[in-house]
């Protein structure tokens, strides 16, 4: 016997849920990849290149919300892993990594391909194990090849969907033949009557604190959470508080035009003279901290309020360093468990007030004549507010875009971002893992970002994949522009980085259809075909840096008034 004893934990992994495993070819990872393939029930996806085929599992697991298999082969190809193994702890994403290595006796002598790859990821997984090959003397201990496989398979599935959910590393070392032989009853082999089950629990919460805190100016803050929809649970809970909930996107609370929700915070925290009269008695925190550096500015200058942090790890989630109360429960238990009401809504009113105002400017922005993203990303979501989709927002500047331009509406549309260690790379790779889901799905990109990721693109054509990407090209790092870096010596080469590059080139590499957008309805009408057509369209949208930047600064300026009339001059 050699590499057979892999066959059960294949077997296994399928049983506690697992359906897809995406491999990088390799020789020392044969055994695993035919296993897998060869058991004929998983969804499996081949990247050749390991960095890219970590974000695509990354993307896989945040749409199906399940643990996912990442396979390669042994040397520096796990490190190659390293960037989405880290975005998939911060952001509490599943993955189970099998990185494929020499026995015992190939380790530390010169073996070609050969590092140590024990806990090779560090303190960046939940749990790290070996899987030898189980050593056989006695024909009692037969059965113990059999089974020993399962309950490896079964402690990776435990902790990778732990309340910190995150990648789990499982090191396999193999030895020749890596050939295995490929018998189905090996599947089978040290199975159990009694089948391996786990049930996940909501247990009912006793509150640690008085609910009294929660009976005068309570706000809600409502940041990413990619595996659980609680957006009825917190909404309930809001209107029983009267409280307001700032709503990060990548919650998809804007989904639900509720008078309760407020979207343009960032927009309207900009004005001193609101945030002290928006200032909180206690404030709920749920997933991440929202995106917006405003609202974390508001929350440090609110240091005073109870601040209250709602998560199933007690992980410390709170930049602002205000957390004075932490509560392990998820959210329903959690806001079933609250029963105090409260009746005053003058609080709220102001939040709704401000909210309303802002609004109303910033719907001001639909008659912008130049390409502008913040009318883009309106745009954007027109042409998605009806349809059951998924839309990947890369980080820097369109993760502010969103923020700061896509409002409340009753729509199906899931945002999500790589939030976890805010990286511009694997952008491209994690939008195609998405859209495995066969939704339709939509990667709204800058150009560095995509730029990072060009090998993604690969598995999108390997795999007849779909996937529409609207690409913001203004040639260079255009967050640079709007931070204390602009106009120091030599800002352009070491910060702005302009790179001139013709993305059209990309149709004759990778065979994706491309087009420039020439205007709005253009954009409108090339976005509405390609979700219609299979294969990956890239809408390339040139702006300016410099223009982008005087259109945010004359709405700040306004919205920095504390009169109303400014708030509604922007035209």
């Amino acid at each position: 016997m050699t590499n057979e004893y892999l066959a059960p934990f294949v077997d296994e992994l399928f049983n506690l849920g697992v359906r897809e495993a995406v491999f990088s070819p390799g020789s020392r990872s044969t055994a695993l990849a035919m296993l897998f393939e060869e058991y004929k029930k998983y969804d499996t996806y081949v990247n050749i290149d390991e960095r890219s085929a970590a974000f695509f599992a990354l993307g896989i697991a945040k749409a199906k919300k399940r643990p996912v298999v990442l396979v390669c082969t042994s040397g520096s190809a796990a490190a190659h892993h390293f960037p989405a193994v880290l975005e998939a702890k911060m952001s509490r994403v599943p993955l189970i990594i099998l990185t494929a290595d020499r026995p015992a006796e190939l380790q530390f002598v010169g073996a070609p391909q050969t590092v140590d790859q024990t806990r090779f990821f560090g303190n960046f997984v939940n749990h790290f194990e070996n899987l030898e090959a189980p050593h056989i003397q006695k024909q009692s201990q037969t059965e113990n090849f059999w089974t020993y496989p399962r309950k490896v398979a079964q402690r990776a599935v435990l902790s990778a969907i732990s309340p910190l959910s995150g990648p789990v590393q499982i090191n396999v070392p193999l030895r020749d033949p890596l050939v295995p032989e490929l018998k189905s009853e090996n599947y089978e082999k040290g199975r159990s009557k009694h089948a391996f089950k786990f049930y996940e629990g909501q247990a009912q919460v006793i509150l640690p604190f008085d609910e009294a805190l929660l009976s005068g100016k309570t706000l809600i803050l409502a940041g990413a959470n990619f595996d659980k929809d609680y957006s009825e649970a917190l909404l309930k809970l809001a209107e029983q508080l009267k409280a307001p909930i700032l709503a990060d996107p990548l919650s998809n609370l804007r989904n639900h035009n509720h008078p309760l929700v407020i979207d343009s915070y960032d927009a309207f925290l900009a004005n001193n003279d609101l945030k002290t009269q928006l200032k909180a008695d206690a404030i709920l925190l749920f997933g991440q901290m929202p995106v917006s550096k405003r609202l974390q500015q508001f929350v440090a200058f609110n240091n005073e309020a109870e601040f209250i942090q709602v998560d199933p790890a007690l992980d410390y989630r709170n930049p602002s360093l205000t957390t004075t109360t932490m509560v392990q429960s998820d959210v329903l238990p959690f806001a079933s468990s609250i029963k105090k009401v409260n009746s005053d809504s003058s609080y709220l009113e102001k939040w709704q007030n401000a909210q309303e105002k802002m609004r109303q400017l910033l719907e001001k922005v639909t008659y912008e004549e130049s390409p502008f993203e913040g009318r883009y990303v309106q745009e954007l979501q027109k042409h998605l507010e009806a349809l059951d989709a998924q839309l990947l927002v890369s980080n820097s500047m369109e993760i502010r875009y969103i923020d700061y331009w896509w409002k409340k509406a009753d729509a199906k549309v899931r945002i999500l971002g790589n939030r976890g260690v805010n990286g511009i790379d694997g952008t491209e790779s994690t939008a195609l893992g998405i859209a495995t889901t066969g939704k339709p799905t939509v990667l709204l990109t800058g150009d560095l970002s995509m730029l990072h990721d060009l090998n993604g693109l690969i598995v999108g054509k390997t795999h007849e994949l779909n996937l529409t990407i609207v690409l913001f090209n203004n040639d260079g790092g255009g967050i640079f522009h709007h931070l204390a870096q602009k106009g120091i010596p030599n800002f352009d080469y070491l910060f702005s980085t302009p790179h001139g590059l013709n993305f059209a080139g990309l149709a004759e590499l990778t065979g994706l259809d491309y087009h420039l957008v020439s205007g709005y309805a253009d954009f409108g009408q090339q976005f509405e075909a390609s979700l219609h057509q299979s294969g990956i369209h890239l809408l390339e949208i040139k702006t300016d840096k410099d223009l982008s930047l005087a259109l945010h600064r004359k709405l700040q300026v306004q919205v920095s008034q504390p009169s109303s009339s400014h708030m509604n001059s922007y035209s």
